[in-house]
C-alpha cells in the first residue's frame, strides 16, 4: 500500500531515502515522480480519458504524430516508442508516466511548482533499453525505460518513463501502477506542504547542490509558465532577491503544410 510521509527538511528526506536504500539491498535504483497529492493516483493521462476503446485512440494518436511530427524525426529511427515519447512531450494523452532518477531534481521541481506537492518514490524493478521490449502495444506489465534510449534528441539523461499496459482482455482501461503488487508494496509518497517549500529551496541553495542549472529545471519551469500564463522569463522569489531563470521550449512541434497542431487537436 501507498506509504505517505511528510517532510520539512532535507535531512528528513534523506532519512527516507536511506531507509529505502537499506531495504532494497539488491542495487536496483530508485525513481521519483512529481505530482499533486489531490490526484495522486499514478494513472497515465490516457487512462483518465472517458473515451471508449482507448487502444484505438492510442493508435490514431500515434498515426497522427507520425504524420504531423515526421518532419522533426529521422525516418530510420521512427517507431512506436519514439512516437509515444514525442506525443508525451507535446502534452497528448499517453500510457506514460514521467520519472527521474535524480532526487534533487525532483525536489527542486516540486518546490517550484504551484500545483505539485508530492514526490512518489518506487524501486525500479524492471528497467531495460527499449530495444529488448516488443511493441508497446503488446506489454502485459509495467516497464520502465530511459527516454534518451529511444529519443536521441532528449537532452536529459535522468529522465525515465514508465509505460503501463492495457488491462487484460480489454481496450477501455489501463492497469495503474498501484494494481501491480511488486510496485505498489514499495511505493512511498513524500508530501511537501507549500509552507516548507521556500525553506527547502534555501537548503538546496546553501548546500551548493545546484551549482549548475539543469535541463530538468528548465523543462519544469515551462510547465510553471503554462500554469501561470506568464512570459517566457519565469521569476521566482527567493527572499533576498529575485533569481531569473530562462525558460526554454523545444521546437519539435506537430505541423504539416505550415499548419501547427497542439494538445487540444481533436483526433476523432
Amino acid at each position: 500500500m501507498n506509504n505517505k510521509r511528510y517532510i520539512s527538511t532535507l535531512e528528513e528526506l534523506y532519512e527516507i531515502i536511506d531507509s529505502l536504500m537499506t531495504e532494497y539491498s539488491d542495487q536496483l535504483g530508485l525513481m521519483y515522480n512529481v505530482c499533486d497529492c489531490e490526484n495522486n493516483n499514478l494513472m497515465p493521462s490516457l487512462g483518465r480519458s472517458n473515451r471508449k476503446n482507448i487502444r484505438r485512440v492510442e493508435q490514431e494518436l500515434l498515426s497522427t504524430v507520425r504524420v504531423y511530427g515526421g518532419h522533426s524525426l529521422n525516418s530510420h529511427d521512427i517507431n512506436d516508442w519514439l512516437l509515444m515519447c514525442l506525443a508525451k512531450k507535446q502534452g497528448f494523452p499517453t500510457r506514460l508516466l514521467e520519472w527521474t532518477d535524480n532526487l534533487l531534481n525532483a525536489l527542486w521541481s516540486v518546490c517550484h511548482s504551484q500545483s505539485k506537492d508530492c514526490i512518489n518514490i518506487i524501486k525500479a524493478i524492471d528497467y531495460h533499453r527499449v530495444i529488448v521490449f516488443s511493441s508497446p502495444c503488446d506489454l502485459n506489465k509495467t516497464q520502465i525505460f530511459n527516454v534518451a534510449d529511444c529519443d536521441q534528441q532528449e537532452p536529459r539523461k535522468d529522465k525515465w518513463y514508465s509505460i503501463h499496459p492495457f488491462k487484460e482482455g480489454g481496450n477501455d482501461a489501463i492497469q495503474p501502477l498501484y494494481d501491480e503488487k511488486e510496485y505498489s508494496n514499495g511505493l512511498v509518497s513524500v508530501h511537501i506542504l507549500p509552507s516548507v517549500k521556500v525553506n527547502l529551496i534555501k537548503e538546496l541553495i546553501s548546500m551548493n547542490v545546484l551549482n549548475e542549472p539543469t535541463e530538468y529545471v528548465e523543462e519544469k519551469l515551462t510547465d510553471l509558465k503554462n500554469e501561470a500564463h506568464a512570459d517566457n522569463n519565469q521569476v521566482i522569489n527567493k527572499g533576498d532577491g529575485n533569481i531569473e531563470l530562462q525558460v526554454n521550449t523545444h521546437d519539435r512541434q506537430l505541423e504539416q503544410y505550415g499548419r501547427k497542431y497542439h494538445q487540444d487537436f481533436d483526433f476523432d
